[in-house]
């Protein structure tokens, strides 16, 4: 029931009527945020899609999008989950983890380190970071190794959620990347994520599929007042 009243227009919910909705293509899409800034894009935008598309079913209580997917690839999970907003990210089914608890051991074992070959630009002897498991600090090194870390277990996540959207899709595939270039998680991932859902999507055979990015400049960051007002964030915003 608390589902169907934050969806409900007569609940107070705040969705548009079905019949004001727009009709939606014959395309899936897969929407993946990295990041916070990531996140917060990709749950302004969920919202958009609750309000403004019809659902799979118009009869249906609760509204479902069967072939628009969400996916945030973060290192901090701590308020997701937190409101009943239907723009919530949901932690089993639209989250992949990348944080590291243990950080200060794995960077300390340098001799594991320096025998991956995928790690050789990582400069992980003078990176100071106590834990990775609420963010990456604002050092891109780091995200980008959380990423790396745990590349072999994104690529069977994206494999299976490009394979439900576009299950009974007779048009096109379309990926869209949110991400911010100024903090650690997104700016240090943002890359190597392009480049492995192409290598997802062409073992897939779907090399034709559409791969659009969107990526946000420090000013995106500097206009939010905790930002700002918290010199060693927006001092390190400026400087990546």
């Amino acid at each position: 029931m608390a589902t169907y009243d934050r969806l409900s227009v007569g609940a107070g919910g705040g969705i548009l009527n079905d019949t004001k909705k727009s009709d939606r293509q014959s395309d899936a899409t897969i929407c993946i945020g990295l990041g916070g800034t990531g996140k917060d894009a990709l749950k302004k935008l969920k919202k958009e899609v609750y309000r403004r598309l019809k659902p799979d079913e118009l009869d249906s209580p609760i509204p479902t999008y069967k072939n628009i997917k969400f996916l945030l690839i973060d290192s901090d999970d701590a308020d997701l989950d937190t409101t009943s907003d239907i723009s919530n990210i949901d932690k089993v089914t639209e989250y992949f983890d990348i944080s590291n608890g243990d950080i200060v051991t794995t960077f300390h074992s340098e001799n594991i380190i320096a025998a991956r070959q995928e790690l050789s630009w990582l400069n992980n002897k003078n990176i100071g970071i106590a834990s990775a498991s609420h963010g990456a600090g604002g050092i891109r090194q780091v995200g980008r190794f959380l990423l790396i870390d745990k590349a072999g277990q994104l690529k069977p996540k994206l494999t299976s959620i490009i394979r439900e959207a576009i299950l009974g899709v007779t048009g096109d595939l379309n990926i869209h990347i949110f991400s911010g270039i100024s903090g650690g998680t997104g700016s240090g991932t943002f890359i190597d994520v392009c480049y492995i859902v192409r290598h997802v999507l062409e073992t897939r055979g779907k090399d034709s599929a559409q791969v659009s990015g969107y990526f946000f400049l420090p000013d995106v960051n500097l206009s939010i007042p905790s930002v700002i007002g918290d010199p060693l964030i927006s001092q390190y915003v400026r400087c990546n």
